[in-house]
């Protein structure tokens, strides 16, 4: 029963120092991902301005 109770702890120990490394590199990444993200959106951003802009040219010459 003691080396039980002792196998126990050593996983709960090991399991709580991988944990935090599992948990580090998770939010790591969930970070990376973000921000690749939000320049995604600035790219789409700057697309849809390019096309509102040709847009608008395109129908001023029309009207012209």
């Amino acid at each position: 029963m003691e080396h039980t109770n002792e196998l126990a702890q050593e996983l709960a120990a090991a399991a709580r120092r991988h944990g935090s490394a599992i948990a580090g590199i998770v939010g790591s990444a969930a970070r990376k991902a973000s921000w690749e993200v939000l320049d995604l959106m600035a790219e789409g951003r700057e697309l849809v301005g390019a096309a509102l802009r040709a847009r608008a040219e395109e129908q001023q010459h029309r009207d012209g």
